[in-house]
């Protein structure tokens, strides 16, 4: 697992590993599904016009839904993270390996 952020706000990004990590826990003990490929990156970027993008692989994001300042980060900072973070892991599957017909 990878998250990547610009310089000087990696403190501000243990809760989305936490996010990703618990996503990948829950996939794994609720449906059996083990994440298929060597490597998970995050990419926060500031200027992102949508919340995130699920590429195979590689997730971007809006930085509101990767970073958060422990001094002011409020209850519903944290939650949407882990919204957006589990909701872009879930399409690993769900959407781009098994999708309707």
């Amino acid at each position: 697992l990878e998250l990547y952020v610009d310089r000087g706000n990696l403190d501000r990004a243990p809760w989305a590993m936490t996010s990703l990590k618990n996503s990948m826990k829950w996939d794994e003990e609720r449906f059996g599904l083990e994440y298929d490929l060597d490597i998970y990156m995050i990419v926060a970027v500031d200027f992102f016009n949508m919340g995130a993008m699920e590429n195979k692989g590689l997730n971007i994001f809006n930085s509101k839904y990767v970073l958060a300042r422990t001094d002011t980060a409020t209850d519903k900072d944290y939650l949407d993270i882990e919204r957006v973070i589990g909701h872009e892991y879930f399409h690993n599957w769900t959407g781009n390996r098994v999708t309707c017909r």
